[in-house]
């Protein structure tokens, strides 16, 4: 039991929380000048008497902590306890400023052991006490500011890098208890949000700080997710993943309804981007899949079907331009973050995940559908085009505690307390146009494959629910679509199709693999045919319906700048060829499966087919596409990091190294965070030395290495796959545009391709 200390400690936190770090450095130096023998003790005089007072800060700064958690232990939870709590927060958050300018300080605060630990104590108890919280309407905002400020003193006195931060958390046998109490305190916080926003009854001056403290709460647990290690240990933590308190703070915060108000619109919009960033890195989780906790029992799977439905009526609203129509109205434009992106990333993981495929079929589909009903000229402009009109852009706020929790407190008035301000990240334009094409046509791939050993009912599912949303009436039509004729559906949607495909072509390998544009493929040439026979046309009707859409009298090249679509293309032809089978006389149809899927064994391999294709057309095949793998990084990012590896071969042990080139790297192509780097670039350095270990261990006949494909230190490095099996051409130079094939070790042919230089010889 720690004595009572030798100072006043409610009287100094009453009358000192209102100077700021600056005003301490100048209230010492003022002692220094006088002086004084102890240049800790400073003097201020009281505002409400006018007394003159003096008190050690560095006696003040280790008894503060341990006052505060006995405030909050034994006194009545009300009005002011909380505000009494929120100035000892404030006058924490000035110390801890100071100290690094101070080294008594410094070693009081940032050094001392059993100081940290009250610390931790003090901010995990508040987390928890604040989440069991019901509305109350005089103490939201007090509750926010006082949530938020105790999140980020831990910024203040253990590290401003969230990955140091991160380690620390984890390293504390109370992390588990800080999580829960965090999310649910921040959850809480979002349904005190959603009641003022509904009703907007409040002062708009009073939303507008709750709605910043919201944000900068998640935004503090979003920084925290996107460290590698902590997200796992999250992911393990069964009150928030299997009991779904994640998915309810997810949930809240979709429901949440977009104002008129400009800013917040904006704050609106970032919240939804930021939660559903979370939710991403969750799902990158290797060691626990997220998506299977929560879809462990009934309950979390309905949760996160709920929350999955909101997501998806998001991208039906933002599909449709209303969001859009709305923020051009705006006087002022704010960030709004990366919410379609985020969305449409977000869909593509749940598309290819076996809880959830069939899910996002019946409800996603119909979206899909006025998506590719949307007039020729609208939908090359919105999907196959460089440029995406409005953008989204990223951001960050900076959020100020002294000044958020100052203002709560009547210390500054709203004129002394800044504009929000942000740290944008605008995505390129080209960039941000191609990621949305991309996602767009991974969702459509991840619907039609099949895998029958593990959704044998979803066989088809896809395709006839996209053709029963075209018989239907379609009630959510996007702007400037009517609801013509039966033929010139047809027209519309082939037409849309086949430039999507067209363009899709041009985003590999940067935003697109072989794989996903293959099983689009495969959907156009399943959907074709069965658009033809439904709405009993033929292709004349068809042809003829897409001029006159068009307002063309007679075929010329289309916007993409190919001549007419339906002149000896692929795609028209795949409809009568077997797509294996007649490979030897057409070398332009590209394989469904992609070569790299070869190294999986016969009895590792699922037996997979794609939707509404006869298995006996698959043969071999049928065993490559149980898992396709995602490429974190396209052939342009890879070779940067190779050429910045020649410099900095141990990149991987300096964060800011890896913080730098993650950055620049993402402007490239996908969005790769630090973490995700540096776990690529530790994967490839000890894929490396196995590689140079078989080398060692290898026999040296040169049959062998026929034989076997060599030692496989010539692997693509963006995969690292074990040996790869050899060519069937002989072993030496080849030519770029050369065909070649791929062997097993049995010498039977698994795989073709064209030789394609990406640099060097």
């Amino acid at each position: 039991m720690q004595q009572q200390p030798p100072i006043d400690l409610v009287s100094a936190v009453n009358e000192l929380h209102v100077f700021t770090s600056q005003e301490l450095t100048n209230l010492i130096r003022d002692a220094a000048d006088n002086n004084n023998n102890n240049d800790h003790i400073i003097h201020w005089t009281t505002t409400n008497i006018g007394s003159s007072k003096q008190i050690n800060l560095e006696t003040l700064a280790r008894h503060l902590t341990w006052h505060l958690n006995a405030k909050l232990l034994e006194s009545k939870r009300d009005q002011e306890l909380f505000r009494y709590l929120l100035a000892g927060i404030r006058l924490l958050h000035a110390l801890c400023d100071l100290a690094p300018r101070n080294s008594r300080l410094e070693q009081v605060l940032l050094e001392d052991v059993k100081i940290s630990e009250q610390m931790f104590d003090l901010i995990f108890f508040i987390m928890l006490v604040l989440s069991g919280f019901t509305q109350d309407s005089q103490l939201v905002l007090l509750h926010s500011a006082l949530l938020t400020c105790s999140l980020y003193l831990l910024t203040a006195f253990v590290s401003s890098q969230w990955n140091e931060l991160a380690q620390v958390l984890l390293a504390h046998p109370k992390v588990d208890i800080f999580v829960f109490g965090a999310f649910s305190a921040v959850h809480r916080h979002i349904q005190f949000l959603q009641v003022r926003l509904t009703g907007m009854q409040s002062d708009l001056t009073e939303v507008n700080r709750l709605c910043q403290h919201c944000e900068a709460s998640l935004q503090f647990l979003q920084s925290l997710c996107q460290q590698r290690f902590f997200r796992e240990r999250l992911v393990k933590n069964k009150d928030l993943c299997e009991e779904g308190g994640i998915l309810l703070l997810a949930h809240d915060i979709m429901k949440l309804p977009f104002c008129e108000d400009s800013y917040l619109m904006a704050v609106v919009s970032r919240l939804k981007s930021k939660i559903l960033s979370i939710l991403l890195h969750l799902c990158e989780v290797e060691s626990v899949s997220f998506l299977d906790a929560v879809a462990s029992t009934t309950k979390g799977l309905n949760l996160a079907k709920s929350t999955v439905s909101q997501v998806l009526e998001l991208l039906r609203t933002m599909f449709r331009g209303d969001l859009n129509g709305l923020v051009t109205s705006l006087d002022k434009i704010y960030p709004r973050g990366l919410l379609q992106l985020n969305a449409m990333r977000l869909t593509d993981i749940l598309s290819d995940d076996s809880n959830f495929r069939s899910y996002i079929t019946l409800k996603f589909t119909e979206v899909l559908t006025t998506i590719f009903l949307q007039p020729h000229a609208d939908f090359l402009s919105s999907w196959c085009s460089s440029e995406s009109r409005p953008s989204e852009e990223d951001a960050t706020i900076d959020f100020d505690s002294l000044a958020a929790s100052g203002w709560v407190l009547g210390v500054l008035t709203p004129s002394d307390v800044p504009e929000s301000t942000f740290n944008a990240c605008r995505v390129p334009r080209t960039s941000y146009a191609f990621q949305r094409t991309s996602l767009l046509v991974k969702v459509v791939a991840n619907l039609t494959c099949f895998i029958p050993d593990i959704c044998k009912e979803e066989k088809d599912l896809f395709l006839n629910t996209f053709l029963q949303c075209l018989q239907k009436e379609l009630p959510h039509l996007p702007y400037g679509v009517r609801d013509d004729s039966r033929t010139e559906r047809a027209a519309i949607i082939t037409q849309n199709l086949r430039s999507l495909f067209i363009h899709a072509e041009s985003l590999i390998p940067a935003f697109l693999n072989q794989d996903d544009l293959q099983l689009f493929r495969v959907f156009i040439t399943q959907l074709e045919p069965l658009i033809t026979q439904e709405f009993s046309i033929d292709r004349v009707t068809v042809k003829s319906s897409l001029l006159e859409a068009n307002g063309r009298g007679q075929e010329s090249p289309d916007a993409c700048g190919n001549k007419g679509l339906y002149d000896n293309t692929p795609l028209e032809e795949a409809n009568q060829l077997n797509i294996h089978g007649n490979e030897d006389q057409r070398t332009d149809v590209p394989q469904i499966f992609h070569a790299r899927g070869v190294h999986e064994s016969d009895g590792d391999a699922q037996n997979v087919e794609t939707n509404g294709l006869d298995p006996n057309t698959m043969r071999s095949d049928e065993k490559q596409f149980r898992k396709r793998k995602r490429n974190i990084m396209n052939h342009t990012q890879i070779s940067m990091i190779e050429q910045a590896l020649q410099n900095e071969p141990d990149m991987q042990r300096k964060s800011a190294s890896v913080q730098f080139w993650a950055e620049k790297i993402s402007l490239h192509g996908l969005e790769l965070s630090p973490s995700q780097l540096k776990n690529w670039l530790n994967n490839r350095k000890a894929k490396l030395a196995r590689a140079a270990a078989k080398d060692i261990c290898a026999p040296s006949g040169g049959d062998n290495n026929d034989k076997q494909g060599g030692s496989g230190t010539d692997a693509d490095p963006e995969e690292f796959f074990d040996p790869t099996p050899s060519t069937t051409q002989p072993q030496g130079i080849h030519e770029p545009g050369q065909m070649v094939g791929l062997t097993d070790g049995q010498g039977e042919d698994i795989g073709k391709g064209c030789v394609h230089q990406a640099s060097g010889s």
